[in-house]
């Protein structure tokens, strides 16, 4: 057996684990950065504690396992980043009000909208951001992840799995919720 990494797949999964916390830490930002820009005032978004939205690293992981090979088509990839991108959206949106009672985003009032969950404008969010990620930004950030000693990657994918597991823990008996993070 080959040690973690020492192989095409332990480098692939290691690749897609900071992909993960990557984008999930890259989405909190975004949309506290989005919200202020609305609301005029900070507020911790989203269902964990920790500063990270994992629905934007599953989003970022998935459309790289299903797209990485569209990358030459970014026409493409921006249609079906719209389609898993609202389908994601739209089974965590329910998901999280059927099991916990909690809505963390509500587009009632936008065009399109379906039972507030999704809408136009976040589909069209999706198209742009997957098209972003897949095309410009993935070979990126893969470049740099190469560039870093192996035992470093294990190490820093390793802390954040703790803190991630630690803050699934807490958000699951004591959901983050409040104003402007949960709306009614």
């Amino acid at each position: 057996l080959c040690p973690p990494e020492q192989n095409h797949i332990g480098l692939f999964f290691s690749q897609q684990i900071f992909f993960f916390f990557l984008c999930a830490i890259g989405g909190f930002f975004w949309e506290v950065l989005f919200m202020y820009l609305i609301d005029g005032h900070f507020a911790k978004r989203g269902f964990f504690y920790g500063p990270w939205l994992p629905i934007y690293g599953a989003g970022a992981v998935l459309f790289y396992i299903l797209f990485k090979v569209q990358k030459k088509h970014p026409l493409r990839v921006f249609f079906l980043s719209i389609i898993v991108g609202t389908s994601l959206e739209l089974l965590i949106g329910w998901l999280l009000d059927t099991v916990w009672q909690l809505r963390y985003w509500d587009y009632s009032g936008y065009l399109l909208n379906y039972k507030g969950y999704i809408c136009l404008w976040s589909a069209i969010g999706f198209g742009v951001a997957g098209v972003l990620w897949i095309c410009l930004l993935a070979p990126i950030v893969t470049w740099l992840w190469l560039r870093l000693s192996p035992r470093f990657r294990r190490n820093l994918n390793a802390l954040l799995i703790l803190l991630f597991i630690l803050d699934c823990a807490a958000a699951l008996i004591f959901p983050n919720t409040g104003y402007n993070i949960t709306f009614p």
